[in-house]
Protein backbone atom coordinates (compact mmCIF):
# COMPACT_ATOMS: atom_id res chain seq x y z
CA UNK A 1 0.00 0.00 0.00
CA UNK A 2 1.00 3.52 -0.84
CA UNK A 3 2.07 6.02 2.32
CA UNK A 4 2.51 9.61 1.88
CA UNK A 5 5.23 11.22 3.38
CA UNK A 6 6.07 14.24 3.99
CA UNK A 7 9.38 13.78 4.44
CA UNK A 8 10.62 12.59 1.28
CA UNK A 9 9.14 15.96 -0.53
CA UNK A 10 11.38 17.97 2.24
CA UNK A 11 14.83 16.64 1.59
CA UNK A 12 14.55 16.68 -2.46
CA UNK A 13 13.25 20.35 -2.22
CA UNK A 14 16.66 21.30 0.61
CA UNK A 15 18.73 19.15 -1.65
CA UNK A 16 17.86 20.96 -4.87
CA UNK A 17 17.77 24.38 -3.49
CA UNK A 18 21.42 24.73 -3.94
CA UNK A 19 21.04 24.00 -7.89
CA UNK A 20 18.16 26.77 -8.24
CA UNK A 21 20.25 29.09 -6.16
CA UNK A 22 23.76 28.79 -7.68
CA UNK A 23 21.96 28.39 -11.21
CA UNK A 24 20.16 31.36 -11.16
CA UNK A 25 23.43 33.29 -9.67
CA UNK A 26 25.53 32.35 -12.07
CA UNK A 27 23.21 32.72 -14.60
CA UNK A 28 23.29 36.59 -13.42
CA UNK A 29 26.98 36.62 -12.88
CA UNK A 30 27.40 35.81 -16.59
CA UNK A 31 25.19 37.95 -18.37
CA UNK A 32 26.94 41.02 -16.17
CA UNK A 33 30.53 40.10 -17.13
CA UNK A 34 31.49 43.00 -18.90
CA UNK A 35 35.25 42.45 -19.67
CA UNK A 36 33.66 39.32 -21.68
CA UNK A 37 32.16 39.22 -25.75
CA UNK A 38 28.54 38.90 -25.72
CA UNK A 39 28.33 35.48 -27.16
CA UNK A 40 30.27 34.27 -24.11
CA UNK A 41 28.16 35.72 -21.47
CA UNK A 42 24.74 34.45 -23.39
CA UNK A 43 26.36 31.13 -23.48
CA UNK A 44 27.83 30.87 -20.22
CA UNK A 45 24.00 32.24 -18.52
CA UNK A 46 22.71 29.15 -20.64
CA UNK A 47 25.10 26.76 -19.46
CA UNK A 48 23.93 28.06 -15.82
CA UNK A 49 20.00 28.02 -16.37
CA UNK A 50 20.43 24.30 -16.79
CA UNK A 51 21.49 23.86 -13.40
CA UNK A 52 18.70 26.31 -12.12
CA UNK A 53 15.93 24.34 -14.03
CA UNK A 54 16.88 21.23 -12.83
CA UNK A 55 16.30 22.34 -9.13
CA UNK A 56 13.26 23.87 -10.02
CA UNK A 57 12.59 21.04 -11.48
CA UNK A 58 12.73 18.32 -8.59
CA UNK A 59 11.19 21.04 -6.51
CA UNK A 60 7.88 20.89 -8.84
CA UNK A 61 8.80 17.59 -9.23
CA UNK A 62 8.68 16.55 -5.21
CA UNK A 63 5.71 18.86 -4.77
CA UNK A 64 3.63 17.16 -7.50
CA UNK A 65 4.70 13.26 -6.45
CA UNK A 66 3.63 14.37 -3.45
CA UNK A 67 -0.02 15.30 -3.96
CA UNK A 68 0.02 12.06 -6.55
CA UNK A 69 0.25 9.95 -3.79
CA UNK A 70 -1.84 10.92 -1.88
CA UNK A 71 -4.55 10.21 -4.81
CA UNK A 72 -3.02 7.00 -5.09
CA UNK A 73 -3.22 6.15 -1.34
CA UNK A 74 -7.13 7.22 -1.35
CA UNK A 75 -7.84 4.67 -4.48
CA UNK A 76 -5.92 1.80 -2.78
CA UNK A 77 -7.63 2.59 0.88
CA UNK A 78 -11.10 2.65 -1.31
CA UNK A 79 -9.97 -0.86 -2.44
CA UNK A 80 -8.18 -2.82 -0.55
CA UNK A 81 -8.93 -6.72 -2.32
CA UNK A 82 -8.87 -4.97 -5.86
CA UNK A 83 -5.54 -3.87 -7.24
CA UNK A 84 -6.63 -3.68 -10.79
CA UNK A 85 -8.51 -0.11 -9.04
CA UNK A 86 -5.78 1.24 -8.12
CA UNK A 87 -5.00 2.83 -11.38
CA UNK A 88 -6.73 5.95 -12.67
CA UNK A 89 -7.00 4.32 -16.04
CA UNK A 90 -7.24 0.39 -15.17
CA UNK A 91 -10.34 1.53 -13.32
CA UNK A 92 -12.22 3.08 -16.27
CA UNK A 93 -11.60 -0.19 -17.98
CA UNK A 94 -8.36 0.98 -20.36
CA UNK A 95 -4.79 1.44 -20.41
CA UNK A 96 -3.24 4.18 -21.90
CA UNK A 97 -0.11 4.53 -24.12
CA UNK A 98 3.37 5.02 -22.80
CA UNK A 99 4.40 7.22 -26.07
CA UNK A 100 2.80 10.10 -24.12
CA UNK A 101 4.69 10.21 -21.36
CA UNK A 102 7.99 8.95 -23.42
CA UNK A 103 7.49 12.28 -25.94
CA UNK A 104 7.28 14.47 -23.01
CA UNK A 105 10.90 13.14 -21.34
CA UNK A 106 12.62 13.04 -25.07
CA UNK A 107 11.17 16.93 -24.88
CA UNK A 108 12.91 17.44 -21.57
CA UNK A 109 15.90 15.94 -22.57
CA UNK A 110 16.15 17.94 -25.59
CA UNK A 111 15.91 21.09 -23.83
CA UNK A 112 18.25 20.47 -20.86
CA UNK A 113 21.04 18.13 -23.70
CA UNK A 114 21.34 21.40 -26.02
CA UNK A 115 20.88 24.10 -23.11
CA UNK A 116 24.08 21.99 -21.36
CA UNK A 117 26.30 20.69 -24.36
CA UNK A 118 25.28 23.53 -27.28
CA UNK A 119 27.30 26.39 -25.94
CA UNK A 120 30.37 23.65 -25.29
CA UNK A 121 30.39 22.50 -28.99
CA UNK A 122 30.06 25.93 -30.52
CA UNK A 123 33.22 26.98 -28.37
CA UNK A 124 34.63 24.07 -29.37
CA UNK A 125 34.09 24.80 -33.19
CA UNK A 126 34.83 28.43 -33.03
CA UNK A 127 38.62 27.81 -31.18
CA UNK A 128 39.40 24.91 -33.31
CA UNK A 129 38.67 25.55 -36.99
CA UNK A 130 40.57 28.73 -37.36
CA UNK A 131 43.76 26.87 -35.22
CA UNK A 132 43.22 23.54 -36.94
CA UNK A 133 43.76 22.09 -33.22
CA UNK A 134 42.27 18.31 -32.47
CA UNK A 135 42.06 19.05 -28.91
CA UNK A 136 39.16 20.90 -30.23
CA UNK A 137 37.66 17.44 -31.96
CA UNK A 138 35.91 16.42 -28.87
CA UNK A 139 34.05 19.01 -27.48
CA UNK A 140 32.71 20.10 -30.99
CA UNK A 141 31.52 16.38 -31.39
CA UNK A 142 29.16 16.79 -27.83
CA UNK A 143 27.02 18.91 -30.31
CA UNK A 144 25.92 15.53 -32.23
CA UNK A 145 24.61 14.41 -28.75
CA UNK A 146 21.84 17.17 -27.87
CA UNK A 147 21.07 16.81 -32.36
CA UNK A 148 20.16 13.37 -31.73
CA UNK A 149 18.10 14.12 -28.24
CA UNK A 150 16.05 16.63 -30.63
CA UNK A 151 15.61 14.38 -33.51
CA UNK A 152 14.34 12.07 -31.15
CA UNK A 153 12.23 14.16 -29.79
CA UNK A 154 10.79 15.66 -33.15
CA UNK A 155 10.09 12.06 -33.97
CA UNK A 156 8.14 11.21 -31.61
CA UNK A 157 5.84 14.23 -31.57
CA UNK A 158 5.69 12.97 -35.47
CA UNK A 159 4.30 9.75 -34.08
CA UNK A 160 2.11 11.29 -31.52
CA UNK A 161 0.51 13.74 -34.02
CA UNK A 162 -0.03 10.96 -36.71
CA UNK A 163 -1.66 7.99 -34.44
CA UNK A 164 -3.55 10.77 -32.07
CA UNK A 165 -4.30 9.17 -28.33
CA UNK A 166 -3.55 5.58 -28.29
CA UNK A 167 -5.22 3.57 -25.97
CA UNK A 168 -6.45 -0.04 -24.99
CA UNK A 169 -10.14 -0.73 -24.47
CA UNK A 170 -10.21 -3.83 -22.14
CA UNK A 171 -13.08 -5.81 -22.20
CA UNK A 172 -13.35 -7.42 -18.90
CA UNK A 173 -11.73 -6.13 -15.54
CA UNK A 174 -9.24 -7.46 -14.31
CA UNK A 175 -7.64 -10.25 -17.07
CA UNK A 176 -7.35 -13.54 -15.06
CA UNK A 177 -5.42 -16.98 -15.64
CA UNK A 178 -6.79 -19.55 -17.66
CA UNK A 179 -9.25 -17.01 -19.77
CA UNK A 180 -8.59 -14.69 -22.42
CA UNK A 181 -7.55 -11.10 -22.74
CA UNK A 182 -9.72 -9.36 -25.04
CA UNK A 183 -10.22 -5.87 -25.94
CA UNK A 184 -9.15 -3.35 -28.93
CA UNK A 185 -6.65 -0.75 -29.39
CA UNK A 186 -7.93 2.38 -30.36
CA UNK A 187 -5.25 4.19 -33.27
CA UNK A 188 -5.43 6.78 -36.00
CA UNK A 189 -4.25 4.92 -38.88
CA UNK A 190 -4.38 7.19 -41.96
CA UNK A 191 -3.07 4.80 -44.59
CA UNK A 192 -2.78 1.08 -45.60
CA UNK A 193 -0.99 -1.22 -42.93
CA UNK A 194 -0.38 -3.83 -46.00
CA UNK A 195 1.91 -6.15 -43.86
CA UNK A 196 -1.04 -5.80 -40.77
CA UNK A 197 -0.26 -5.17 -36.98
CA UNK A 198 2.00 -7.24 -34.81
CA UNK A 199 1.10 -7.65 -31.31
CA UNK A 200 2.92 -9.69 -28.40
CA UNK A 201 1.42 -10.39 -25.06
CA UNK A 202 4.04 -11.28 -22.59
CA UNK A 203 5.08 -11.48 -19.20
CA UNK A 204 8.46 -10.48 -17.30
CA UNK A 205 10.30 -10.29 -14.05
CA UNK A 206 11.87 -7.53 -13.55
CA UNK A 207 14.72 -7.29 -11.08
CA UNK A 208 17.06 -4.49 -9.60
CA UNK A 209 20.30 -5.59 -8.39
CA UNK A 210 22.87 -3.77 -6.87
CA UNK A 211 22.88 0.33 -5.55
CA UNK A 212 24.31 3.20 -6.38
CA UNK A 213 26.13 3.74 -9.70
CA UNK A 214 25.94 -0.84 -9.66
CA UNK A 215 22.28 -0.38 -9.77
CA UNK A 216 20.95 -2.55 -12.79
CA UNK A 217 17.73 -3.56 -13.85
CA UNK A 218 17.05 -7.24 -15.54
CA UNK A 219 13.51 -7.61 -17.49
CA UNK A 220 13.42 -11.48 -17.47
CA UNK A 221 11.10 -12.52 -19.89
CA UNK A 222 9.18 -15.40 -18.46
CA UNK A 223 6.16 -15.89 -21.30
CA UNK A 224 5.23 -14.61 -24.59
CA UNK A 225 2.70 -15.22 -27.44
CA UNK A 226 2.67 -12.92 -30.75
CA UNK A 227 -0.05 -12.43 -33.38
CA UNK A 228 -0.34 -10.74 -36.60
CA UNK A 229 -3.71 -8.89 -37.01
CA UNK A 230 -4.46 -8.83 -40.71
CA UNK A 231 -5.71 -5.66 -42.61
CA UNK A 232 -9.05 -6.87 -43.30
CA UNK A 233 -9.34 -7.58 -39.16
CA UNK A 234 -8.82 -3.79 -38.75
CA UNK A 235 -12.32 -1.82 -38.15
CA UNK A 236 -11.83 1.57 -39.52
CA UNK A 237 -14.16 4.24 -38.27
CA UNK A 238 -14.62 7.87 -38.43
CA UNK A 239 -12.14 9.03 -36.08
CA UNK A 240 -9.89 6.08 -34.99
CA UNK A 241 -9.04 2.27 -36.09
CA UNK A 242 -9.63 -0.41 -33.49
CA UNK A 243 -7.74 -3.11 -33.61
CA UNK A 244 -9.04 -6.54 -32.27
CA UNK A 245 -7.16 -8.15 -29.28
CA UNK A 246 -7.71 -11.36 -28.29
CA UNK A 247 -4.87 -13.98 -26.43
CA UNK A 248 -5.49 -16.74 -23.91
CA UNK A 249 -3.36 -16.45 -20.50
CA UNK A 250 -2.31 -19.80 -18.91
CA UNK A 251 -4.41 -21.20 -15.95
CA UNK A 252 -1.09 -21.71 -13.96
CA UNK A 253 0.06 -18.11 -15.41
CA UNK A 254 2.30 -16.19 -12.52
CA UNK A 255 -0.37 -12.54 -11.79
CA UNK A 256 0.57 -9.09 -11.33
CA UNK A 257 2.93 -8.32 -8.78
CA UNK A 258 4.29 -4.77 -7.84
CA UNK A 259 4.59 -5.07 -3.78
CA UNK A 260 8.47 -5.50 -3.87
CA UNK A 261 9.90 -2.05 -6.12
CA UNK A 262 13.08 -4.59 -6.85
CA UNK A 263 11.51 -7.31 -7.66
CA UNK A 264 7.99 -7.13 -10.21
CA UNK A 265 5.75 -9.60 -12.40
CA UNK A 266 4.52 -7.46 -15.14
CA UNK A 267 1.83 -8.23 -17.96
CA UNK A 268 2.39 -6.06 -20.61
CA UNK A 269 0.46 -5.65 -24.39
CA UNK A 270 2.73 -4.79 -27.21
CA UNK A 271 2.21 -3.64 -30.62
CA UNK A 272 4.27 -2.90 -33.87
CA UNK A 273 2.54 -1.24 -37.03
CA UNK A 274 4.99 -1.63 -39.68
CA UNK A 275 3.49 1.76 -41.91
CA UNK A 276 5.61 3.41 -44.54
CA UNK A 277 7.00 6.82 -43.43
CA UNK A 278 6.67 6.44 -39.55
CA UNK A 279 6.31 2.99 -38.34
CA UNK A 280 4.18 2.70 -34.68
CA UNK A 281 5.21 0.92 -32.18
CA UNK A 282 3.39 1.07 -28.48
CA UNK A 283 3.10 -1.14 -25.30
CA UNK A 284 0.57 -1.33 -22.72
CA UNK A 285 0.71 -2.78 -19.17
CA UNK A 286 -2.31 -5.17 -18.05
CA UNK A 287 -3.70 -6.13 -15.13
CA UNK A 288 -3.66 -9.76 -14.57
CA UNK A 289 -5.55 -10.66 -11.38
CA UNK A 290 -6.66 -13.61 -9.59
CA UNK A 291 -10.44 -12.67 -8.13
CA UNK A 292 -13.55 -14.86 -7.16
CA UNK A 293 -14.38 -15.50 -10.68
CA UNK A 294 -10.81 -16.86 -12.01
CA UNK A 295 -10.62 -20.85 -12.73
CA UNK A 296 -8.15 -22.38 -9.59
CA UNK A 297 -4.86 -22.69 -10.75
CA UNK A 298 -3.83 -26.29 -11.66
CA UNK A 299 -1.59 -28.10 -9.06
CA UNK A 300 2.48 -28.83 -11.00
CA UNK A 301 2.62 -32.43 -10.97
CA UNK A 302 6.64 -32.22 -10.46
CA UNK A 303 7.41 -32.11 -14.01
CA UNK A 304 8.62 -29.50 -16.54
CA UNK A 305 5.57 -28.98 -18.33
CA UNK A 306 3.95 -26.22 -16.71
CA UNK A 307 4.08 -22.91 -18.10
CA UNK A 308 4.67 -20.74 -15.06
CA UNK A 309 6.49 -23.86 -12.98
CA UNK A 310 10.47 -23.42 -12.51
CA UNK A 311 12.17 -26.98 -11.98
CA UNK A 312 13.77 -27.25 -8.99
CA UNK A 313 17.51 -27.40 -8.95
CA UNK A 314 17.66 -25.51 -12.39
CA UNK A 315 20.89 -24.01 -12.91
CA UNK A 316 19.34 -21.22 -15.24
CA UNK A 317 15.66 -20.35 -15.99
CA UNK A 318 13.98 -22.06 -18.47
CA UNK A 319 10.99 -20.59 -20.28
CA UNK A 320 7.85 -20.73 -18.76
CA UNK A 321 6.09 -22.33 -21.92
CA UNK A 322 5.78 -25.80 -22.76
CA UNK A 323 7.63 -27.40 -25.16
CA UNK A 324 4.77 -27.82 -28.51
CA UNK A 325 5.87 -26.93 -31.86
CA UNK A 326 5.50 -22.97 -32.94
CA UNK A 327 3.83 -21.92 -35.94
CA UNK A 328 5.92 -19.66 -38.18
CA UNK A 329 6.37 -16.24 -38.18
CA UNK A 330 4.43 -13.93 -40.09
CA UNK A 331 7.34 -11.57 -40.49
CA UNK A 332 11.22 -13.46 -39.77
CA UNK A 333 14.72 -11.97 -40.88
CA UNK A 334 15.72 -15.85 -41.38
CA UNK A 335 15.93 -16.92 -45.30
CA UNK A 336 15.03 -20.95 -45.10
CA UNK A 337 15.67 -23.15 -48.11
CA UNK A 338 15.97 -26.43 -48.84
CA UNK A 339 19.29 -27.81 -51.07
CA UNK A 340 21.34 -30.63 -51.22
CA UNK A 341 23.32 -30.50 -48.06
CA UNK A 342 20.04 -30.13 -45.83
CA UNK A 343 17.29 -27.21 -44.71
CA UNK A 344 19.62 -24.42 -44.55
CA UNK A 345 19.08 -21.35 -42.24
CA UNK A 346 21.15 -18.16 -43.31
CA UNK A 347 20.56 -15.29 -41.06
CA UNK A 348 22.70 -11.96 -43.63
CA UNK A 349 24.66 -9.54 -41.94
CA UNK A 350 23.77 -6.04 -40.47
CA UNK A 351 19.94 -7.82 -39.87
CA UNK A 352 19.61 -5.87 -36.73
CA UNK A 353 19.57 -2.18 -38.25
CA UNK A 354 19.24 0.15 -35.66
CA UNK A 355 21.50 -1.56 -33.35
CA UNK A 356 24.43 -2.36 -36.09
CA UNK A 357 24.25 1.56 -36.80
CA UNK A 358 24.40 2.27 -32.71
CA UNK A 359 27.33 -0.03 -32.39
CA UNK A 360 29.36 1.98 -35.27
CA UNK A 361 28.36 5.17 -33.54
CA UNK A 362 29.72 4.67 -30.61
CA UNK A 363 32.65 2.83 -32.18
CA UNK A 364 33.46 6.10 -34.42
CA UNK A 365 32.42 8.48 -30.91
CA UNK A 366 35.13 6.54 -28.96
CA UNK A 367 37.95 6.49 -31.76
CA UNK A 368 37.99 10.18 -32.04
CA UNK A 369 38.19 10.43 -28.43
CA UNK A 370 41.48 8.15 -28.82
CA UNK A 371 42.70 10.12 -32.11
CA UNK A 372 41.99 13.55 -30.09
CA UNK A 373 43.33 12.48 -26.51
CA UNK A 374 46.62 10.80 -28.53
CA UNK A 375 47.27 14.15 -30.50
CA UNK A 376 46.92 16.64 -27.54
CA UNK A 377 50.14 19.12 -26.50
CA UNK A 378 50.02 17.89 -23.17
CA UNK A 379 50.60 14.09 -22.53
CA UNK A 380 47.63 12.45 -20.88
CA UNK A 381 46.84 9.53 -18.09
CA UNK A 382 47.84 6.28 -19.21
CA UNK A 383 45.14 4.91 -17.64
CA UNK A 384 42.62 7.02 -19.43
CA UNK A 385 44.69 6.14 -22.31
CA UNK A 386 43.89 2.57 -21.75
CA UNK A 387 40.33 2.72 -20.81
CA UNK A 388 39.46 4.46 -24.00
CA UNK A 389 41.22 1.86 -26.23
CA UNK A 390 39.63 -0.89 -24.73
CA UNK A 391 36.26 0.86 -25.35
CA UNK A 392 37.24 1.47 -28.81
CA UNK A 393 38.90 -1.67 -29.57
CA UNK A 394 35.36 -3.49 -27.84
CA UNK A 395 32.76 -1.55 -29.52
CA UNK A 396 34.76 -2.09 -33.42
CA UNK A 397 34.32 -5.71 -32.08
CA UNK A 398 31.18 -5.33 -31.85
CA UNK A 399 30.35 -3.15 -34.90
CA UNK A 400 32.02 -6.30 -36.62
CA UNK A 401 29.93 -8.93 -35.52
CA UNK A 402 26.84 -6.70 -35.69
CA UNK A 403 27.06 -5.21 -38.81
CA UNK A 404 29.55 -7.67 -40.87
CA UNK A 405 28.62 -11.08 -39.27
CA UNK A 406 26.62 -13.43 -41.50
CA UNK A 407 25.77 -17.04 -40.55
CA UNK A 408 24.51 -20.04 -42.20
CA UNK A 409 23.19 -23.26 -40.72
CA UNK A 410 22.70 -26.77 -42.55
CA UNK A 411 20.88 -29.26 -41.34
CA UNK A 412 20.60 -32.60 -43.15
CA UNK A 413 23.00 -35.70 -43.88
CA UNK A 414 23.30 -36.57 -40.23
CA UNK A 415 24.94 -34.02 -39.48
CA UNK A 416 24.48 -30.13 -38.10
CA UNK A 417 26.69 -27.37 -39.84
CA UNK A 418 27.07 -23.75 -39.21
CA UNK A 419 29.71 -20.84 -40.29
CA UNK A 420 30.31 -17.81 -38.90
CA UNK A 421 31.73 -15.27 -41.73
CA UNK A 422 32.58 -11.72 -41.89
CA UNK A 423 32.50 -10.36 -45.45
CA UNK A 424 32.71 -13.73 -46.70
CA UNK A 425 35.82 -15.00 -44.78
CA UNK A 426 35.03 -17.55 -42.44
CA UNK A 427 35.39 -20.97 -41.46
CA UNK A 428 32.45 -23.88 -41.13
CA UNK A 429 31.93 -26.27 -38.08
CA UNK A 430 30.21 -29.40 -37.74
CA UNK A 431 28.79 -32.32 -35.53
CA UNK A 432 27.28 -35.47 -35.87
CA UNK A 433 23.14 -35.34 -35.09
CA UNK A 434 24.12 -38.54 -32.94
CA UNK A 435 26.06 -36.40 -30.57
CA UNK A 436 23.60 -33.49 -30.16
CA UNK A 437 21.98 -33.67 -26.98
CA UNK A 438 19.44 -30.64 -27.49
CA UNK A 439 19.11 -27.74 -29.14
CA UNK A 440 17.27 -24.80 -27.50
CA UNK A 441 17.20 -21.16 -27.69
CA UNK A 442 18.29 -18.87 -25.03
CA UNK A 443 18.66 -15.85 -23.74
CA UNK A 444 20.64 -14.44 -20.53
CA UNK A 445 19.83 -11.92 -17.55
CA UNK A 446 22.37 -9.13 -19.43
CA UNK A 447 20.37 -9.54 -22.37
CA UNK A 448 17.11 -9.17 -21.32
CA UNK A 449 17.38 -5.55 -20.72
CA UNK A 450 14.74 -2.30 -19.36
CA UNK A 451 14.20 -1.95 -22.47
CA UNK A 452 12.75 -5.22 -23.42
CA UNK A 453 15.04 -5.80 -26.41
CA UNK A 454 15.40 -9.07 -25.32
CA UNK A 455 18.35 -11.40 -27.93
CA UNK A 456 17.88 -14.73 -28.40
CA UNK A 457 20.41 -17.32 -29.36
CA UNK A 458 20.66 -20.93 -30.55
CA UNK A 459 22.45 -23.33 -28.39
CA UNK A 460 24.10 -26.93 -29.02
CA UNK A 461 24.59 -29.25 -26.46
CA UNK A 462 26.35 -32.14 -26.95
CA UNK A 463 25.61 -35.33 -25.23
CA UNK A 464 29.13 -34.86 -23.63
CA UNK A 465 28.03 -31.19 -21.97
CA UNK A 466 29.66 -29.20 -24.35
CA UNK A 467 27.63 -25.86 -24.92
CA UNK A 468 27.83 -24.13 -28.81
CA UNK A 469 26.45 -21.53 -29.89
CA UNK A 470 25.05 -21.45 -33.44
CA UNK A 471 23.57 -18.21 -34.04
CA UNK A 472 22.77 -14.84 -31.55
CA UNK A 473 21.49 -11.58 -31.61
CA UNK A 474 17.79 -12.95 -32.81
CA UNK A 475 15.10 -10.25 -31.48
CA UNK A 476 12.20 -12.33 -32.09
CA UNK A 477 11.64 -15.17 -29.40
CA UNK A 478 8.76 -16.45 -31.73
CA UNK A 479 11.31 -16.85 -34.54
CA UNK A 480 13.91 -18.72 -31.85
CA UNK A 481 11.75 -20.94 -31.10
CA UNK A 482 10.12 -21.74 -34.67
CA UNK A 483 14.02 -21.92 -36.15
CA UNK A 484 14.56 -24.38 -32.93
CA UNK A 485 11.55 -26.74 -33.74
CA UNK A 486 12.37 -26.35 -37.75
CA UNK A 487 15.82 -27.84 -36.91
CA UNK A 488 14.75 -30.35 -34.23
CA UNK A 489 12.08 -31.94 -36.73
CA UNK A 490 14.58 -31.96 -39.16
CA UNK A 491 17.53 -33.47 -37.04
CA UNK A 492 15.19 -36.21 -35.03
CA UNK A 493 15.86 -34.55 -32.12
CA UNK A 494 13.37 -34.56 -29.16
CA UNK A 495 10.60 -31.24 -29.63
CA UNK A 496 12.45 -28.71 -26.93
CA UNK A 497 10.76 -24.95 -27.80
CA UNK A 498 12.05 -23.63 -24.15
CA UNK A 499 13.89 -20.23 -23.49
CA UNK A 500 16.72 -20.83 -21.35
CA UNK A 501 17.56 -17.87 -19.23
CA UNK A 502 21.15 -17.96 -18.40
CA UNK A 503 23.74 -15.86 -15.86
CA UNK A 504 21.64 -16.58 -12.60
CA UNK A 505 18.33 -17.70 -10.58
CA UNK A 506 16.43 -15.28 -8.52
CA UNK A 507 14.50 -17.90 -6.73
CA UNK A 508 10.90 -18.01 -7.27
CA UNK A 509 8.98 -15.02 -8.37
CA UNK A 510 6.81 -13.12 -6.37
CA UNK A 511 3.35 -13.74 -5.73
CA UNK A 512 1.06 -11.56 -3.79
CA UNK A 513 0.39 -13.46 -0.20
CA UNK A 514 3.15 -15.69 -0.72
CA UNK A 515 5.39 -13.82 1.81
CA UNK A 516 6.11 -10.20 2.91
CA UNK A 517 8.10 -8.12 0.19
CA UNK A 518 10.71 -8.03 2.72
CA UNK A 519 10.98 -11.85 3.25
CA UNK A 520 10.81 -12.28 -0.95
CA UNK A 521 13.87 -9.77 -0.94
CA UNK A 522 15.85 -11.94 1.26
CA UNK A 523 15.04 -14.84 -0.06
CA UNK A 524 15.56 -13.66 -3.62
CA UNK A 525 19.45 -12.23 -2.61
CA UNK A 526 20.09 -15.21 -0.43
CA UNK A 527 19.31 -17.30 -3.78
CA UNK A 528 21.54 -15.71 -6.06
CA UNK A 529 23.79 -18.53 -8.39
CA UNK A 530 25.66 -16.74 -11.38
CA UNK A 531 26.78 -19.58 -13.71
CA UNK A 532 30.61 -19.23 -14.54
Amino acid sequence: MTKPSKLGPVVLSVFALPFLGMGLFAAYSFLNAANQPLSARIGGAVFASVFAMIGGGLIFGSLYGYSLQKKQAGRESANPDSPWLWRQDWAASRVESKKKSGTIGWWIGAVLANMLLLPVSIGGISKGLPALDPIYIFPAALGLIPLLVLFGAIRATMRVKRFGKVYFEMATLPFSPGRRVTGSIHIHLDTDVRQGVELKLWCTRNVVTGSGKDRSVHKMPLWEEAKNISPTSLARGPLDTTIPVDFTIPADALVTDHDNPDDQIQWSLKLNANIPGVSYSDEFELPVFRNAQSPEAPVPDGQANSSFELPSGSQAAPSWETSTEVPEPARHRVAVTDSPEGLQFYFRAGRNFFRALLCVFLAAVCGALLYAMLHMPQRQPIFALVIVGLLTFCLTLASIHTALTSTCIVVGNGVISWRHSVLGIGRTRRTQIADVASIQAATSIQQASSSGSTLYALRLETNTGKKLTLVDEIESRQEAQWIVSEIEKRAGLRLNTQVRIDGGLYGRPPQPGAASPNDRAFSRKAAVRIER
